[in-house]
């Protein structure tokens, strides 16, 4: 597929279009940045070179000017994660310059591709033009032929035929669902230069079908249909005793889509409507170490109905603040519907959550539809049978 160029002055400009919010905990900033830095790793590797722009600059755009100005950027262990990124900006800030000819390139590319399709195309109508003149003139006057003596089979083609090149408009794309097997999860240490493409294709396997309500486009999410039992069987016992049980989506990205590859269960408290992680460094340590990304959340409601609570908004707010596909399932196993996906929605929800401050643990939000599904075809969440996935519980 032909991706339409874009100017390096609007991939900046769309670098830019983020709402940073100091009322978000700074470790959550932090945790968002190096999701930025992860995901232009895999653009850059799939020689996505306007996605790894964007992203990249992003991140540095975020560390050099919005999280030293946090709240929060003088505490400790804070301030030496600040330091640490600030001194990793080099490379980054070096390969920006880098990809700058290469997409450069690739523009013009597309361009004289484009110019050279249009001059076909104005080539091919002008043929058919005088082709159709030819005619009308032979058309003219009356006709006639003596055809005896002559069979059905040798009668003459006195016009011919004529086999014209089409010039398609527009490709559609077939999607492809890749199995997990070509997935490649581990990105290089140091950011190294990459040649450029021999075209300007750059391949997007996964075009975005979903959209947030103010239009942005939500990359497709792949969870394992079976990932939710084996949830609900490691949950069972704190179902029967009436306690929530929440579980940690992590994954990859590969080729413009997320894939839960990880069902992590950290370390938990709970009551009868509540659940909150307790090692978040320990949850932490394990995704760094594993290259995975946060891809959202799973809980059961052992005594409600499927939705999400008041606290259940300000926990997704959280996840989506980092990562704008981050999704809700909620498991309801005493009612129907047993199950769902959900997420925040943008707007309303999202900045009306973020400017909550109400301080009690449940409250009413005055906001209405601050969360809707999200499951396809409506949504960017794909349940799909099959895929490979990994339960890691640090319980203890």
């Amino acid at each position: 597929m032909i991706r339409e160029p874009r100017s390096i002055a609007t991939l900046s400009s769309i670098a830019n279009e983020y709402d940073f919010d100091t009322a978000l905990r700074l470790r959550y900033w932090i945790r968002s940045a190096s999701a930025l830095e992860r995901q232009a790793r895999v653009y850059d590797a799939e020689q996505v070179y306007d996605e790894a722009y964007i992203l990249y600059l992003r991140y540095a755009q975020l560390v050099l000017n919005n999280l030293h100005s946090h709240p929060e950027a003088k505490k400790i262990p804070e301030k030496t994660l600040l330091s640490k990124m600030t001194k990793s900006l080099a490379p980054i800030l070096a390969r920006l310059q880098e990809l700058k000819p290469l997409i450069e390139e690739a523009n013009d590319e597309y361009e004289r591709r484009r110019h050279e399709i249009s001059t076909r195309r104005k080539k091919l109508e002008q043929e058919r033009k005088r082709h159709e003149d030819e005619q009308q003139v032979e058309n003219s006057g009356p006709v006639t032929f003596d055809l005896r003596g002559l069979g059905m089979n040798d009668r003459p083609d006195f016009f011919g035929t004529r086999e014209e090149e089409v010039i398609p408009v527009a490709e559609t794309e077939t999607r492809q669902y890749p199995s997990l097997a070509h997935i490649t999860t581990n990105t290089a240490s140091t950011i190294s230069t990459v040649a450029a493409p021999n075209t300007s294709t750059a391949s997007i396997e996964h075009k975005a079908t979903a959209y947030t309500e103010g239009g942005a486009p939500l990359r497709t999410i792949f969870v394992p249909e079976e990932l939710r039992s084996s949830f609900l069987d490691l949950a069972l016992p704190n179902t029967r005793k009436k306690l929530e049980t929440c579980g940690i989506l992590c994954g990859v990205l590969n080729r413009n889509a997320f894939f839960v590859t990880h069902l992590l269960v950290p370390q938990q408290e709970s009551t009868s409507d509540t659940c909150s992680t307790t090692d978040e460094e320990g949850m932490f340590a394990f995704l760094d170490e594993n290259e995975l990304f946060t891809l959202g959340w799973i809980h059961t409601h052992p005594t409600q109905t499927c939705f999400l609570s008041s606290v259940d908004v300000h926990t997704q707010n959280s996840y989506q603040l980092m990562l704008a596909e981050a999704i809700a399932i909620v498991c309801a196993p005493m009612h129907e519907p047993s199950w769902n996906i959900f997420r925040l929605t943008d707007p309303p929800g999202i900045k009306a959550i973020t400017a909550c401050r109400q301080s009690s643990t449940f409250h009413p939000h005055e906001e209405k539809d601050l969360y809707t599904t999200c499951r396809m075809p409506a949504g960017h969440a794909s349940v799909r049978s099959g895929l490979p996935f990994t339960v890691v519980d640090l319980r203890k």
